[in-house]
């Protein structure tokens, strides 16, 4: 069964990943850098802060351990699993799309789409919980759908890892946002 898994999986790579075009390279690449991650971190802690009518900063703060709680434990899973990443595969050498540098790091599951879903997922339900325009949250989860597939286009990731980086990510990002929730009501019952 784990063994069909795998290949459903490694042929679905290789049809999304088949499907790329030149002028998007350079997009994928961007989206999927450290630098475009970083700009939408500070875009959504600045709006977090500047909309939040109350815990400015323990909201912040929420979001940003939410962020590297789903990194950290990501990576741990990545560390046990082992599994390679599709550009480590040298059959596919010739036949895959890969723009990206190779690196040792291993693939399951996408750090990638893990933190993206998780901030994603955590700022839509503070636009949601606080009355602004849903439009905000809902770019941010198309950004993060984005940055997902961006990881099978730069074959990085097989569509499983992303997959389960974005549930990962997603339920990180509930989390993060109901523990929030429930530290802002203690401290307002304490303050009564």
């Amino acid at each position: 069964m784990l063994d069909r898994i795998i290949e459903l999986d490694q042929e679905l790579f290789l049809y999304l990943n088949g499907k790329h075009i030149y002028w998007l390279d350079p997009v994928m690449l961007f989206l999927s850098s450290y630098s475009a991650w970083a700009l939408m971190c500070i875009a959504m802690i600045a709006f977090i802060y500047f909309r939040s009518k109350s815990w400015k900063i323990t909201t912040s703060l929420a979001f940003l351990l939410t962020v590297g709680m789903s990194a950290l434990l990501t990576n741990l899973v990545k560390m046990m699993v082992g599994r390679p990443r599709p550009i480590h595969n040298i059959a596919w050498k010739d036949s895959i799309h890969a723009i990206e540098k190779y690196s040792e790091s291993t693939s399951f599951f996408s750090s990638h789409s893990a933190t993206t879903f998780a901030m994603a997922v955590f700022f839509f339900l503070f636009v949601k919980y606080n009355s602004y325009n849903k439009l905000f949250g809902y770019l941010a989860i198309l950004w993060a759908a984005v940055v997902a597939y961006s990881r099978i286009y730069l074959a990085k990731h097989y569509p499983v890892d992303v997959l389960c980086g974005i549930l990962f990510g997603i339920l990180i990002g509930i989390l993060g946002y109901k523990v929030l929730g429930i530290y802002t009501k203690k401290k307002e019952e304490l303050k009564a």
